[in-house]
């Protein structure tokens, strides 16, 4: 059987110009761009560190070790997750072999722009950050990387970045709703997860609050609630840590299974607990659990048992789309 690959838009056009669709994405350009364009040698991605997850590390041609953070859009607070990467690197010293740590580390922030607040955290911070703003500008027919480097000049990165249309022929555009920047609770718990895991959640994040206006991100304590306000909420993220693991906890509020249904009621919506792949892309199994009590119900129901009850396709194993009739259910109740 032939396999055909899956394929991915790279850009998106939004309100203020073009943009990666996703920020590894932006990650996977810069890194094969590394030498042409900032003439440093690339050297690892997603570097596991003391729990913490440098997107690239990359030396000089003389053996200086570089670190680089990449946001796809404004954050506040890439500074202190740059001063983080450094704590951790000075401690472990890892790639002694082809890393000279007599010399100091250069901490290079890149993002299509800065907001005020890292300016302030940057004039006040003791080490040394480099901010790179970036823009992607078509020519002809071709989408082009700059780079433009404080105190120096604008570099073009020359090779074009790969643009795929969708099938219909049609820009794809990111949706009208204005989107605030994830709340810091949630970024730093992430940060202690897989990359993986923390590209799928916030990327599950934008689909609910992009899809109504109706849906607000709501903080209480350990935990953020998505929905129609507090007491109709449709997600809840809650983080759970010990002294050596992390581990994120999802619950959605999906239609109770029949095996669980009293007083012949035909349909009745519970808050599920979502037991996932490491990905956080399929559920294995899911579990009534309430809010006031530990659980209701505590049999974890294989998901394939659980959506032949509720009479939902088996495509719906995967998370986003449960995510996806969630939200729909949420926003037919009264």
């Amino acid at each position: 059987m032939k396999v055909i690959p899956r394929i991915e838009t790279v850009l998106i056009k939004t309100d203020k110009g073009w943009m990666f669709a996703e920020e590894y994405l932006l990650e996977d350009f810069i890194w094969h761009s590394l030498e042409s364009a900032l003439d440093i040698i690339p050297l690892k991605r997603q570097f596991n560190i003391k729990g913490e997850y440098c997107d690239i590390l990359a030396k000089t041609k003389n053996n200086q070790l570089v670190v680089l953070e990449l946001k796809n859009c404004e954050d506040r607070y890439i500074i202190h997750q740059l001063t983080r990467y450094y704590h951790s690197l000075k401690l472990e010293e890892p790639f002694k072999d082809s890393i000279d740590y007599s010399q100091p580390i250069r901490l290079i922030a890149i993002a299509p722009d800065f907001h005020k607040h890292n300016y302030i955290d940057r004039h006040y911070n003791l080490l040394q950050f480099e901010f790179i703003r970036f823009s992607i500008l078509t020519q002809v027919n071709d989408f082009y990387l700059h780079l433009f480097l404080e105190g120096r000049q604008e570099v073009r990165v020359q090779k074009p970045i790969p643009f795929i249309q969708n099938q219909d022929n049609q820009e794809i555009l990111l949706p009208e709703i204005n989107i605030n920047l994830p709340p810091r609770i949630l970024v730093n718990f992430l940060d202690n997860l897989s990359p993986l895991i923390k590209v799928e959640v916030l990327k599950l994040r934008d689909k609910m609050l992009g899809s109504d206006q109706r849906i607000r991100e709501i903080k209480d304590g350990k935990s953020i609630f998505y929905g129609r306000g507090k007491t109709k909420p449709c997600c809840q993220l809650k983080f759970t840590s010990s002294s050596q693991s992390h581990y994120l906890q999802c619950y959605l509020w999906l239609p109770l299974p029949k095996c669980l249904l009293h007083f012949n009621k035909k349909i009745a919506i519970g808050r599920m607990y979502l037991n996932y792949e490491p990905d956080f892309r399929t559920v294995k199994t899911i579990t009534y659990w309430t809010q006031t009590s530990r659980y209701a119900n505590s049999v974890p129901i294989p998901i394939e048992i659980y959506l032949d009850q509720v009479g939902l396709d088996q495509t719906n194993k995967n998370i986003d789309k449960l995510f996806n009739f969630a939200v729909k259910l949420n926003l037919e109740r009264n």
